[in-house]
């Protein structure tokens, strides 16, 4: 079976196409009769929307048929596309001297083949496809929307927290495009390029289908015809009584596709610390794509967050619970950079010191994101393995260059020795204690216990209760002193706790006293903060009506 054409409607790309062919040449009419299948002929002018000049000075005997109304087609090659226009009518013959030249109406359309794959049918913003995108079969879905469709690939928007994760290269097991019909279309595919939007919200990405079967091109194929048509239809100057694609027709009972999150974080301050989430993504891509770390947006955001800390500690606090959507990468370097800084201010730090610390925590561990993401993901290390993984440490340093404002000593403590252990377990350089000045310290106990409680690879996450029985045998590990510390200042039960309570109500712990007990909660209609209805904060009596404490909850994940 041949290729079969497509139908284009929309103008601007009919008129960039036949530019094209009047430009690289090769054009020829076809259909004029069985005898003569293919005539060269040159495209010399392309007037969009009023018509066509050709010269048929080589085959000059067929003026006369075209001026007596013979039909034909004019075809071409253009970026490895086959195209063919519709049929041609209104010739006429031009004056020029020595030379053949007729003009033509303007072809209502234009049929191509995409030989290569080379076009891609646009969707404006009246046209919303959603797109699903999984890594794995069993990982989470990353919703955004669909802004192009060839034969060969797509590009789509995705939110920018996906953006670091998802780097070229790397195989989709999942794309699933969903038409406002209802229709779905589930095509394997790898990503060739990335590209974050100027505001960093976003993050667009060109992809490739992969391991595509007959009928999966036969759907691609009327995807692209459709999209064109609807295209053309609602163009600014396209014609809206034309009948419009069936795809981008809604369902009754269902509301057009939309990648939108229906509501922010679960707290306002949760939402502003978001902003930090934005900036840590889109500076990841950039390292990712060579760049060193700006000191000025290094400096702002650090200012930023310290100011959010004097506002409302404990927002903060379980705020940090919330970015539930964000990567765990990103999670992880913001929950340690709030504790760190709390912690610091806490002791009566001078602000300079308290915002390179802060600054440096909420980098300390990018450099895993320059890493190849297979590595990252592997559950077992051997010795090559190791070596290669302790190589972010240096990869992250190496990008700190031009922040001269953050203080040698906090680079070295909180970046470089926040992996390191007492004993010389740790990495990259596998220092002892003897060689650990107080700030390694304290991050190491920071960042271990924030580990801990998140899944790996390796292990699943563990509650905070888990976390601090553990703390107890790794003394040989981490500084005790500083165990204890930690403990005393964000509690036995710290803020971002899920409890559950004698009547079976499971409430988040958001705010404690300064003896650490329990002086505010929020009941929640499930385990998990993605997606959840949280009560109005209950405090005094209505807090007391819960009854005892039977326990902490760990954390469900949201598929």
């Amino acid at each position: 079976m041949g290729e079969a054409y497509v139908r284009v409607d929309n103008p601007d790309t009919c008129r960039e196409l036949l530019e094209q062919l009047c430009e690289h040449g090769g054009a020829r009419l076809i259909g004029l009769s069985p005898d003569n299948p293919s005539l060269p002929v040159v495209l010399m002018e392309v007037s969009p929307g009023r018509g066509l000049t050709l010269d048929v000075t080589a085959v000059s005997g067929v003026a006369s048929y075209l001026e007596a109304g013979q039909e034909c087609r004019l075809a071409g090659r253009v970026a490895g596309t086959l195209l063919r226009s519709a049929p041609l009518s209104g010739w006429r013959r031009l004056a020029a001297p020595g030379r053949v030249q007729l003009s033509c109406a303007w072809p209502d359309c234009l049929e191509v083949i995409y030989r290569r794959s080379a076009f891609r049918a646009e969707l404006n913003a009246r046209m919303p496809v959603e797109a699903e995108v999984r890594m794995t079969e069993e990982g989470l879905p990353i919703l955004g929307r669909l802004l192009d469709l060839s034969l060969g690939g797509c590009r789509i928007e995705l939110p920018a927290n996906a953006a670091a994760e998802l780097q070229v290269g790397e195989r989709l097991e999942r794309v699933c495009l969903r038409f406002p019909n209802g229709q779905q279309l589930d095509l394997r595919a790898q990503i060739r390029h990335r590209q974050l939007n100027d505001d960093w919200k976003a993050a667009r990405f060109g992809c490739a289908f992969v391991e595509l079967a007959a009928r999966d091109e036969r759907r691609l194929a009327f995807y692209v015809r459709e999209i064109e048509h609807e295209s053309a239809r609602n163009a600014v100057d396209g014609d809206p009584s034309r009948t419009p694609s069936q795809l981008f027709v809604p369902r009754a009972t269902e509301p057009a596709a939309s990648a939108a999150r229906p509501q922010g974080y679960a707290t306002p301050m949760a939402r502003r610390l978001a902003r930090l989430a934005l900036y840590l993504n889109g500076l990841l891509v950039q390292l990712q794509q060579g760049s060193e770390i700006d000191s000025v947006q290094l400096s702002w955001h650090g200012d930023f967050l310290l100011g959010l800390l004097d506002e409302d500690r404990e927002a903060v606090l379980f705020a940090v619970h919330c970015l539930v959507d964000e990567p765990p990468l990103i999670q992880h370097c913001i929950a340690v950079a709030v504790r760190l800084a709390d912690l610091a201010r806490s002791r009566g730090l001078p602000s300079d010191l308290v915002k390179s610390i802060c600054a440096c925590a909420l980098v300390h561990d990018l450099g895993k994101g320059l890493l190849p993401p297979s590595l990252v993901r592997s559950d077992a290390f051997d010795d090559e393995k190791r070596e290669a993984f302790v190589r972010h440490v240096a990869l992250l340093r190496e990008r700190l260059a031009k922040c001269k404002w953050l203080a040698t000593a906090v680079i070295r403590s909180v970046v470089e020795e926040i992996n390191e252990r007492l004993d010389g377990t740790g990495y990259p350089r596998g220092l002892q204690a003897g060689q650990l000045g107080e700030l390694a310290r304290i991050a190491a106990v920071v960042d271990v216990i924030d580990a801990m409680g998140r899944s790996r690879p390796d292990r699943s996450e563990q509650a905070i209760s888990s976390v601090y029985r553990q703390l107890i045998g790794r003394e040989n590990q981490l500084d005790r002193r500083w165990c204890q510390e930690y403990i005393q200042h964000f509690g036995l039960i710290p803020i971002g706790s899920l409890l559950r309570f004698a009547e079976g109500d499971l409430g988040w712990v958001e705010r404690l006293d300064r003896k650490g007990v329990i002086v505010q909660v929020r009941l929640t209609d499930q385990p998990s903060l993605r997606g959840a209805t949280l009560s109005a904060p209950l405090s005094g009596s209505e807090l007391a009506a819960l009854g005892p404490i039977e326990g902490i909850v760990l954390p469900e994940a949201s598929d």
